[in-house]
């Protein structure tokens, strides 16, 4: 049976290997020296550099696409907008950490970035891990498909019952936070602009707070991505793709987060999809199990994610609304 698994492994050739690392490893290079002066990201900067990694992403489905075929490039395609959909959660997340440290004031925004600058990187890393070992999990039974939909359900239950919630996390209590305090000495000024000085810096502890929760968030995307694009190479390129972009991403929606109010509505939409589609494809060997062509999976993704987008702006919040959140 483990055999089997691994099997899935065994069709990647040294041509797909090199034809992403490449060109991703050439891309993350550009990324870290273009933005290692410190200096604030602005909204032009932001939106160039998110259309560089679409682009980028773009470009390896058309490589996909040559090597593999229509069928894999929809596959593709499916594993990146639903790794992308899915981080709008947690860079919101991010956000409130940020806050919780008080990095979101103008003149500490810069710090912002150096935090994710490392983040995103570790944020890879974790990715690579868990989407390896979900990839050698899922082929060891179609009904590993079911378990994976009940997680994906619950996190469903978490997104939608913490939306109720007012009250907002401190992250400078978290246990990870606790954790470092108790093995580092704490340095509580931030005025060096170091992760350490004479101690560990409020930065340092804001970072190691984004990398857990990180590691929480794969973990629980990960039952997703596996499922739907059940193919180790396509799954781990289209996710790491999606994940290099983050760090723009995440300055795009802080700045327009009041006005796609319905996007974390349409995610949790697009996440009972998912469920019932890993439930069909587990139970295929039974009278009631289905599959969804890879292209039509694909559009009903984008549907979900373009009618959250339509809705929040042809019903935008009242300023009242955004007052109160802000």
């Amino acid at each position: 049976m483990f055999d089997h698994a691994l099997q899935a492994f065994s069709g990647i050739t040294l041509l797909q290997v090199s034809a992403f690392l490449i060109p991703f490893i050439l891309a993350i290079w550009v990324d870290l020296r273009t933005h290692s002066s410190g200096q604030a990201v602005t909204m032009r900067d932001a939106a160039i550099w998110s259309c560089i990694w679409i682009f980028c992403a773009f470009l390896f489905g058309l490589f996909v696409w040559w090597d593999r075929g229509a069928e894999s490039a929809s596959l593709y395609a499916t594993g990146y907008v639903l790794e992308k959909a899915l981080a709008v959660d947690n860079l919101f997340a991010f956000f409130l950490i940020f806050k919780s440290f008080g990095l979101t004031l103008e003149e500490n925004q810069p710090l912002q970035h150096r935090i994710l600058y490392w983040g995103i990187l570790g944020a890879i890393v974790f990715r690579i891990i868990f989407l390896g070992a979900g990839a050698l999990i899922v082929n060891l039974s179609p009904y590993v498909l079911i378990a994976f939909a009940l997680v994906v359900l619950w996190t469903v239950y978490k997104m939608w019952t913490s939306a109720d919630e007012d009250e907002e996390v401190d992250y400078t209590n978290h246990w990870s936070v606790t954790m470092v305090k108790k093995f580092a000495t704490v340095n509580p000024s931030i005025e060096s602009r170091r992760f350490f000085s004479n101690g560990a810096t409020p930065l340092f502890l804001c970072l190691v707070c984004i990398e857990v929760c990180d590691v929480i968030f794969a973990f629980d995307s990960m039952p997703v991505i596996v499922a739907v694009v059940s193919d180790p190479y396509l799954m781990i390129t289209s996710s790491l793709w999606a994940a290099a972009g983050l760090r723009s991403l995440y300055f795009l929606l802080i700045a327009a987060q009041n006005k796609f109010w319905a996007l974390e509505k349409a995610v949790m939409l697009l996440l009972v999809f998912v469920s019932v589609k890993l439930i069909g494809s587990g139970l295929k060997n039974t009278p009631v199990g289905f599959h969804l062509p890879n292209v039509v999976s694909l559009s009903i993704v984008l549907l979900i994610l373009a009618g959250g987008i339509i809705w929040s702006l042809k019903f935008p919040k009242s300023e009242d609304e955004e007052e109160v959140k802000a």
